[in-house]
């Protein structure tokens, strides 16, 4: 084809054909390669990215726009239009000029004198042939064969799909190499019922979805870490083997011209959505392609989504140079349709092997066949799914499943209902919520390649009280997003307690901060429930220091971080709302308080199945901060909206929990404790012994319930890493493993999957 190919020759291609074109020359030569934009940017002129950020800060625009108006530059001329949008690119254009912010090729334009320009198998617009009207060149078109395609209608998107995978199924059992089978025309809406689909055939396709950086965890840690490029980078270190790492430094590299911080974060951001993390190609795997410009003689290619408005792409007007002002030389909206219609047409008859399909409608949608088709006087096949022989048992058994949902539904016998039936014993009209598993290697490996991995109270209470919430919380991360205004007003009374304990501060100036930075958007009411959660906090506030009054525990941590390892990279992690605390002679005196903004009493009773034993949890994880440490109490505090007496709000804010029945320690946390003004139902009789009432433990009784804590910790790493996640919720006299559960409608819990426990009542006093 280029025998005669001239050296030191440019060629203008796409670069889906330099290696088709490489190939069939059998002699060594000097060959240029460029694309259509390259050459012509390189014939008139190019922009970089000073170019860009000198648009967004003179006309405050963001990259986009910036974008946009210099893609537009070159199909202005140096001239008077008399239209504001083309003579503001006209203006734009001189300015960058002026500023030397456009790339001049000087020497481009004697390098290409006397040499061959081959335009090969590209399509020239109206605009692309005026811009090369002084120059001397040859165009190679496309060798217009007159391959008729086949062509199938579907019914639905899943039969378009399933058809095609049963073709392809059908071609590999002929031995047709599965490299040849190409995928074209697929929408990012067809990939996951292709994936589904294919699984059933165990076919594999090379995906196509390219990931921008920014959506990787390396990308997001250093753009959060943007304070400065020295400060991003050195946040990433850990990943500096990877390609991700090195593409980020080559972007960083990019910049060094740009001193300003905000104008280096507004490039980088961009080029970090627009660098991508190619997936790997892998052989033996069906590859989507870009059907035009592309030689595919020797493959099978299937052609999906063959739909109006999808084939051809329908182009609008609505580019920045809308038709009705656009010069003479740039191709409009109608001409574009043209072009791209015959460009379509053109690649459709050069594919030798192609089979074209298109459904009528998908769960939404009515669609309608592709008015080439009629244009091309093509003919049309109906589907219909022949399964007298089978390459999916799969597929085949949830094919019957829905001719019998047809059958039982609508009185329809579909003519592969008896064949399907006759050859399958499914459990029709069955079911069972069991969990089948997951393999225990793969999640003992899946947390041993995580950095660390975290167990909170939360976890290990959900892990208890059934442990497939456990796993599709923690394991799965299925959070769901909770934004109702209890959550809210309980995240910023804490907030709050943390700071206000700690320094003067304006309680309405803090939560207005705190809405702010966390992007909380308030309805009207919501708006009243935040304006009474300030005026009582003001007065918790009041009521918590009168409290501290009573302390000799000066000492005071809020939302205090403690980390204990329990196994290589497992760790108990928790935040702890207040500690108060002493320490002489290397000794602590301690007491753990938990702010509740509902009214919860504290209990022990299922302190050995490992439920509601969060401030034992904070015992354990403080006797391992604190050396040497002696516990006053343990308590719950309430603080809640209410419209009580004072008095009542009062009474409501006294700590419910366990006191140390020492003496000795309790007083140095309440010195009232003979009759408490702190803790609720702490009193002594005259006797000096305290009442049955009031909740007291020995300073043995807190050890065993510290050591009892630390076994349920110890056992629930063990049940997690042996992958015991079934669906086991709680029973005592009621459901407390599905009390509060966001996942009910994925478990479909049946009363055989409850698990009867047994509570230890001796400490259930309150």
């Amino acid at each position: 084809m280029f025998d005669n190919i001239q050296n030191n020759s440019i060629v203008i291609c796409d670069n889906n054909y330099k290696i088709e074109l490489l190939k069939s020359i059998n002699r060594l030569v000097n060959i240029k390669f460029m694309s259509m934009d390259e050459f012509i940017k390189s014939y008139y002129f190019d922009y970089d990215e000073k170019s860009i950020l000198y648009l967004i800060k003179k006309y405050n625009i963001n990259y986009d726009i910036a974008l946009e108006y210099l893609e537009n530059l070159i199909k202005v001329e140096d001239k008077k239009y008399n239209n504001e949008k083309l003579d503001f690119l006209v203006t734009i254009k001189h300015e960058l000029i002026e500023n030397n912010l456009l790339i001049f090729n000087n020497k481009f334009k004697n390098y290409i004198n006397n040499k061959e320009i081959i335009i090969y198998k590209y399509s020239l617009s109206v605009f692309e042939k005026y811009l090369l009207k002084d120059i001397d060149y040859k165009v190679i078109e496309k060798e217009d064969n007159k391959y008729s395609p086949k062509i199938y209608e579907a019914e639905t998107k899943e039969e378009e799909v399933e058809f095609v995978a049963r073709k392809i199924s059908e071609l590999i059992n002929n031995g047709v190499d599965i490299n040849k089978i190409k995928l074209a025309n697929v929408s990012s809406d067809y990939i996951n019922i292709i994936n589904k689909i294919f699984s059933f055939y165990n076919l594999k396709i090379n995906k196509f979805n390219n990931i921008p950086i920014i959506s990787t965890i390396v990308g997001k840690t250093f753009y959060n870490n943007l304070s400065s490029v020295e400060e991003g980078i050195k946040s990433i270190e850990e990943y500096s083997d990877t390609d991700i790492y090195k593409r980020i430094i080559d972007i960083c590299n990019k910049y060094i011209w740009c001193d300003d911080i905000d104008d280096l974060k507004i490039l980088i951001e961009y080029d970090l959505n627009h660098t991508y993390i190619e997936n790997t190609k892998y052989t033996n795997m069906i590859e989507i392609i870009d059907y035009k410009n592309l030689d595919l003689n020797d493959n099978y290619v299937f052609m999906l989504n063959f739909n109006q408005g999808i084939v051809p792409n329908i182009f609008k007007d609505e580019e920045y140079i809308t038709d009705s002002i656009k010069p003479s030389y740039l191709d409009t909206t109608i001409e574009k349709n043209i072009k791209e219609k015959l460009d379509v047409i053109s690649s459709i008859k050069n594919i030798k092997n192609l089979i074209i399909t298109y459904k009528l409608k998908d769960d939404f949608n009515t669609f309608y066949p592709s008015n080439l088709i009629d244009e091309l006087n093509y003919e049309v096949e109906k589907i219909n799914l022949d399964y007298k022989i089978s390459y999916s048992d799969i597929s085949d058994k949830i094919n019957l499943t829905k001719y019998l949902d047809e059958l039982i539904k609508y009185g329809s016998i579909s003519d592969n209902l008896n064949l399907l039936n006759s050859n399958y014993d499914i459990p029709y009209n069955t079911y069972s919520n069991t969990f089948t598993g997951i393999d225990k290697i793969k999640l003992q490996n899946y947390i041993e390649n995580k950095k660390e991995f975290n167990l909170s109270y939360t976890y290990m209470d959900h892990y208890n009280r059934c442990s497939f919430r456990f796993y599709i919380d923690k394991i799965l991360n299925l959070k769901v997003q909770n934004n109702e205004i209890g959550t809210i007003l309980g995240n910023i009374c804490h907030y709050i307690l943390e700071k206000a304990l700690k320094f003067e501060i304006s309680i309405e100036d803090e939560v207005e901060n705190y809405i702010e930075d966390n992007d909380i958007e308030l309805t009207n009411s919501n708006k009243f429930f935040v304006k009474k959660l300030i005026k009582n906090l003001y007065f918790v506030l009041d009521v918590i220091r009168k409290q501290n009054s009573y302390s000799n525990l000066k000492n005071i941590e809020t939302e205090k971080e403690i980390k204990v390892q329990i196994k290589d990279n497992i760790n108990f992690l928790g935040f702890i709302d207040k500690v108060v605390y002493n320490t002489i002679n290397n000794r602590a005196i301690l007491s753990i308080i938990d702010y509740k903004t509902y009214d919860k009493a504290l209990t022990l009773k299922y302190l050995n199945y490992g439920i509601d034993i969060q401030l034992p949890i904070y015992m354990y994880l403080s006797s391992h901060a604190f050396k040497d440490v002696k516990f006053a109490g343990f308590y719950l505090q309430n603080i809640s909206l209410s419209n009580k007496s004072i008095e009542d709000k009062e009474k409501d804010l006294l700590l419910k929990g366990y006191s140390n029945s020492n003496k000795n320690i309790i007083k140095e946390f309440d010195s009232s404790y003979m009759d408490s003004k702190v803790i609720k139902g702490l009193k002594t009789k005259n006797d000096g012994n305290f009442y049955s009432t009031s909740l007291v433990l020995s300073d043995e009784e807190i050890k065993d319930k510290i050591n009892q804590t630390e076994i349920c910790i110890k056992n629930t790493v063990d049940n997690i890493l042996e992958a015991d996640f079934d669906i086991n919720p709680k029973y005592d006299g009621k459901s407390i493993g599905c009390e509060y559960c966001k996942y009910k409608d994925l478990c479909f819990m049946r009363e055989y999957d409850f698990v009867k426990i047994n509570s230890n009542n001796k400490f259930n006093k309150e």
